[in-house]
């Protein structure tokens, strides 16, 4: 465990009663809200002395994987989660869900407030066997605005358990103190109660957007519901979720196709622009691919872009199969597409590389149409893009480091291999020398990031440690801050921290 016991401030569920948001005049169509309350489940755990915890998930995969809060599941002050989680799913909409199953917790983030169960026994302790749950898209949070009506699905638990169906509109985005600027909370003013805590939020196409996780009281009597936006929880869902469905058919009529079926595969050509949207880990998004001139082995290089992100890539055909690679450098992004009718978009699966020897994992999906032939655009010098704090800490991350201080003083790369029993990042920092450190990454309650580093000497308390305190600042993928050392007694309580140096880290991957 970190020294000191470090805690985020514990959110609570609040009840929302503003009833100020304006009544949208379009809903979602029936077909979309059937799918959605089909995938929407209770969840809860017993307590003591006769009571239990309440709250609401989502089904986003039909291998039974769910999106929720982690206070939904657990105690986020004291990192506690509940031995025996149980889940309801809806059989009649007036009536309260039948808890029918118990799901085992997958990956969870006291930090972010989020957690992925996943079914795996019903709830008298007998495997459940081969069943296809019902499940939902997940949504680009990062492309609501201000106005942009949202739909709210749970268990709020106002007039009873049954399913509570509400709507409103973004009202509009923080930071992670929800005070400064940022899109780790996004504001809304549908109605809501204690119970929707870990339920979904969609957009107008019937995508998961978010997961309502809290409401605040501000002056008077005004209160705001926050969500989580989908875009946060890709961290967890990427590594950890197998199976994720396709996007919702879109919530206008559908207009007659009027491209004809061509043959397998669709005709790669330099010049053409292919729209690919992607769903999984850090490649979701809208990528724009423009196809280039073939390599030595007769493969086309493109290259994609989203934003202001700009790699290479590459489009193959092998064994029937019409392959795109994402990226220049582990880990590797691959969309695969299987033979299909070639006439308008191509579904595919995303799957990862992450390094030169490892296996493909699959987590997510591709969806990629031409756009129109266009000549091909030379690649331009990236402008680099500060990420917005706080940083995004997760396993999987490389971060060099220098440090520059009294006894201390070289440089080395932090890989993140693992959670601590916080739930937070940890692994190894090798300086140059190949000395070793046991590395904890991890968010104060102040804001402030932290990087502890002590020698793995066997227990954790009672030692010397040295710190790398990041407070916040413009790029957090770029820290610069204070070196510190301190030691921590036989309860892992501090004494002795003292500044002696200066630190920097720099996110590699």
């Amino acid at each position: 465990m970190k020294p000191g016991g470090f805690g985020r401030i514990s959110l609570v569920c609040l009840v929302v009663f503003w009833m100020g948001g304006a009544v949208l005049a379009q809903t979602l169509p029936r077909e979309v809200r059937e799918r959605i309350i089909a995938a929407t489940v209770f969840i809860t755990y017993p307590t003591g002395n006769n009571s239990a915890s309440v709250g609401s998930g989502t089904l986003i995969s039909p291998q039974g994987f769910i999106l929720t809060n982690y206070h939904v599941i657990g105690d986020i002050q004291n990192r506690q989660i509940a031995p025996r989680i149980f889940v309801g799913t809806i059989r009649f909409v007036d009536q309260p869900p039948e808890v029918r199953f118990l799901a085992d917790v997958v990956a969870a983030d006291p930090n972010l407030d989020m957690a992925i169960l996943r079914i795996t026994r019903t709830s008298n302790g007998q495997p459940i066997g081969n069943v296809a749950f019902p499940a939902v898209p997940i949504g680009d949070s990062n492309k609501l605005i201000v106005g942009d009506p949202i739909y709210v699905f749970g268990f709020q638990g106002t007039g009873g358990n049954t399913l509570t169906f509400s709507s409103g509109a973004v009202g509009g985005f923080t930071g992670e103190d929800m005070e400064s600027g940022g899109k780790q909370w996004i504001k809304h003013d549908a109605q809501t109660g204690p119970g929707n805590s870990g339920g979904g939020i969609y957009n107008q196409d019937g995508e998961l957007v978010g997961i309502h996780t809290r409401g605040v009281s501000g002056q008077g009597n005004s209160r705001t519901a926050f969500m989580r936006p989908s875009a946060l929880a890709w961290g967890l869902v990427g590594p950890n979720v197998a199976g994720l469905v396709n996007r919702a058919p879109a919530a206008s009529t559908p207009q007659p196709q009027t491209a004809t079926a061509t043959a397998w595969p669709p005709a790669i050509n330099t010049g053409q622009t292919w729209q690919v949207r992607v769903q999984g880990g850090q490649w979701t998004g809208e990528w724009s691919v423009v196809v280039g001139p073939k390599d030595a082995d007769g493969d086309f290089e493109a290259t994609a872009s989203l934003g202001s992100r700009r790699t290479e890539a590459l489009f193959f055909q092998q064994d029937n199969i019409l392959r795109l690679n994402i990226g220049d450098k582990y880990p590797l992004a691959r969309c695969r597409f299987d033979p299909q009718n070639g006439s308008g978009a191509i579904q595919g699966k995303l799957f990862v590389f992450k390094d030169a020897n490892s296996d493909a994992e699959e987590i997510g999906t591709c969806v990629a149409s031409q756009r129109g032939a266009q000549a091909v655009q030379p690649v331009q010098p990236q402008q680099p893009q500060a990420a917005a704090w706080p940083p995004r800490l997760a396993v999987g991350q490389r971060w060099q480091l220098s440090v520059s201080g009294k006894d201390l003083e070289d440089g080395g790369t932090v890989t993140l291999s693992e959670r601590d029993s916080d739930g937070d990042p940890k692994g190894t920092v090798v300086f140059k020398e190949n000395f070793k450190m046991v590395a904890y990454f991890y968010m104060s309650r102040s804001g402030a990031a932290f990087l502890d580093m002590t020698v793995p000497d066997g227990a954790e308390s009672h030692r010397a440690w040295w710190r790398c305190r990041f407070d916040q600042q413009g790029n957090a993928a770029n820290l610069k801050g204070t070196l510190q050392t301190f030691k921590t007694d036989a309860n892992g309580q501090i004494s002795d921290l003292k500044d002696v140096g200066a630190c920097t880290a720099t996110l590699s991957r």
